[in-house]
């Protein structure tokens, strides 16, 4: 097939431009990766001129297709291409790398054409994915999604994972493209420019797999795109043999250019002169296609809606992981923007109800965590409220996904049931007791440890209203209700549990140890002396008011937790209220634990009622 002389003319010439400013650029920063950069030229150019439907004037708009460069090293080349599309100045462009710039080393959202964070490689697929269902469920005006992944980040399994579900799920305005350059960053990848293993593997993950022979022919490229927006029915990736450094005859296809920039009097002249050779001199204004208008309304804002109030009573029996699914249930009839995503725990977490009655706006990612959290984060950069619920435990596996959306500012929930040693016979392998300590770093975060029903309850519905990624540990055993329904857990805040006259000891903790510490102070005989605060709020920390409580009990405070010792409960009041404690016990998981009863694992690191309170009477004495 044949194209117009004058659109292949200006499609090499957008491409060209693409190099030069990657060149240029990354030169000027003294850092970068211009070899990524020029491998994906061609590919870009034809995105972003031909193929894709945007407005330039207005880069975040919901009604345009979307990219995830999820090979982010290649930014420079992203920027170049939205520079040529008229948003970006060129004299911006050249502050890549600076302190202050928004034209960082990987693409950040501070810049509205970027939708997640990336640059730790392997997860742009999945953020991919989020953004089309939006799109199919929110948008519904046929935009699309693109993706562009080296090939060196597909090693990763979360790539796959991502590969699975879109299948599964016939996500068909989702299209990858796979940039096979060949060389990773200290060798050649893994099936190097084996173009027919890529597209097996493709192919056997249920996509539409299109060979582009030649990545650097831009009616090669025009003619793969063409047909990938004629597939329906499953989602497609075409997969393009280039070469690093393509366009660039004295180093493209060479070892040892990985994150290496071409300075002034070391070939960077050379290189420009080539590229300049593909420059028009009066290249017409680009044609880019506008999308069309969107179809349903688009909700903006904080989530603001009443929600019915917790329906357990006082004294019932309620595990803390109870509380997802009805919690779940009234923010989805409260707002629309809500989503679950599950990791195949549903009938474990609660996450079910939701599913049963919001099926359109539940998704299940299956036992593929990193994949569960991308979607979450493509879902929630694009103005939805997605909850990812699993096992506390399996949340570890995601942590770099979870990071990567919380350094993007998304406002990205995941709940984790069955943390702690309480689950009890089914060993250490499920028992999260890192949790609190990952998540309490993520910027922006809240971090919520409820100990009853309707403060589980109350804990996640905040947690929907933050303007911010966040977490809710949960615990399996079921434990006395211990608040009225009508009570309020502020984000940041603390409950005072049980208050001393004349008090000598101040006893903090939270979740189902808050339950074993109400039980121990009942059988001793100094329990007019203890005060009891249960810390449902572990981010914000509730410093001021924890150092007001702590010091009617002269700063004595004892920690009892079913987490590890470091990051946990007792760290974070060590590291808050540094200066206002005068002595200070820590009861928590010192060591691997067993498998056993949760009575036996409670008891065997001294959680369990009879050994707090022995613990009590012995800091009482």
């Amino acid at each position: 097939m044949s194209y117009d002389l004058s659109l292949v003319k200006e499609l090499k010439h957008r491409a060209a431009r693409i190099r030069w400013l990657s060149l240029k650029a990354t030169a000027q920063a003294g850092s970068g990766h211009p070899t990524s950069c020029c491998s994906i030229a061609e590919i870009l150019s034809v995105m972003f001129f031909k193929v894709m439907r945007y407005d330039p004037a207005n880069p975040g708009s919901h009604g345009n297709d979307r990219l995830v460069l999820s090979k982010g090293h290649a930014a420079p080349a992203l920027y170049a291409a939205w520079c040529e599309a008229g948003y970006l100045k060129e004299e911006e462009v050249f502050t890549l790398r600076k302190m202050g710039s928004r034209i960082e080393g990987h693409p950040m959202p501070i810049l509205p054409f970027v939708d997640v964070a990336t640059g730790s490689l392997g997860q742009g697929l999945s953020v991919g994915l989020g953004i089309a269902q939006q799109q199919q469920s929110v948008v519904k005006n046929g935009a699309r999604t693109f993706v562009i992944l080296g090939d060196g980040e597909v090693a990763e399994g979360s790539v796959w994972e991502a590969f699975a579900l879109a299948a599964s799920i016939k996500r068909d305005n989702l299209i990858a493209v796979i940039d096979v350059n060949r060389l990773g960053q200290s060798r050649e990848t893994m099936h190097g420019h084996d173009m027919r293993t890529y597209a097996r593997k493709v192919e056997a993950f249920g996509w539409e797999a299109i060979v582009i022979e030649d990545g650097h022919d831009i009616e090669q490229v025009l003619q793969a795109f063409e047909r990938a927006l004629n597939v329906h029915g499953k989602p497609v990736c075409l997969i393009a043999h280039t070469f690093k450094g393509g366009g660039l005859s004295k180093i493209a296809d060479q070892d040892n250019w990985h994150g290496k920039p071409i300075m002034p009097g070391q070939g960077l002249e050379e290189a420009v002169a080539e590229v300049e050779q593909n420059l028009m001199k009066t290249p017409p204004a680009p044609a880019i296609a506008k999308p069309e208008p969107v179809k349903s309304k688009i909700i903006e804002g904080a989530f603001s809606a009443e929600v019915e109030p917790a329906p357990y009573k006082k004294g019932e029996k309620v595990a803390t992981r109870q509380a997802v699914g009805t919690a779940l249930v009234a923010l989805g009839k409260a707002d629309e923007r809500v989503w679950v995503i599950d990791g195949d725990t549903q009938n474990s977490t609660y996450a079910q109800k939701f599913g049963d009655k919001y099926p359109e706006r539940f998704i299940e990612c299956f036992i593929a965590e990193q994949n569960m959290a991308g979607v979450a984060a493509g879902l929630a950069s694009r103005g939805l409220i997605p909850f990812a619920a699993t096992f506390g435990a399996f949340l570890a596996r995601a942590f770099d996904q979870i990071r990567m959306a919380a350094l993007s500012g998304l406002k990205v929930k995941f709940i984790g049931t069955h943390a702690g040693i309480s689950i009890g016979e089914d060993g250490p392998s499920q028992m999260a007791l890192e949790d609190l300590a990952a998540f309490s770093t993520l910027p922006n975060g809240a971090v919520f440890y409820p100990s009853d029903g309707v403060s589980a309850y109350n804990c996640i519905v905040n947690l929907a209203k933050h303007q911010g990624p966040g977490y809710v540990r949960l615990s399996r055993p079921a434990n006395a209700v211990l608040y009225d329904a009508t009570e309020k857990f502020p984000i940041g805040g603390l409950k005072l549990l049980k208050k001393a006259a004349k008090p000598s000891l101040t006893v903090v903790s939270s979740g189902v140890i808050v339950h074993e510490v109400l039980e121990a102070v009942k059988k001793i005989d100094t329990k007019d002396q203890i005060q009891i605060v249960d810390l449902y709020c572990i981010k914000p920390f509730p410093t001021n008011e924890l150092k007001e409580i702590i010091k009617a009990s002269a700063g004595k405070v004892a920690v009892f937790e079913e987490h590890a010792r470091e990051g946990g409960v007792g760290a974070a009041v060590a590291l808050y209220l540094a200066g206002s404690i005068s002595s200070f016990e820590h009861v928590a998981v010192t060591s691997v634990p067993r498998s056993g009863t949760p009575e036996e694992l409670l008891a065997s690191f001294g959680l369990s009622a009879k050994k707090i309170a022995e613990t009590l009477t012995k800091l009482l004495a």
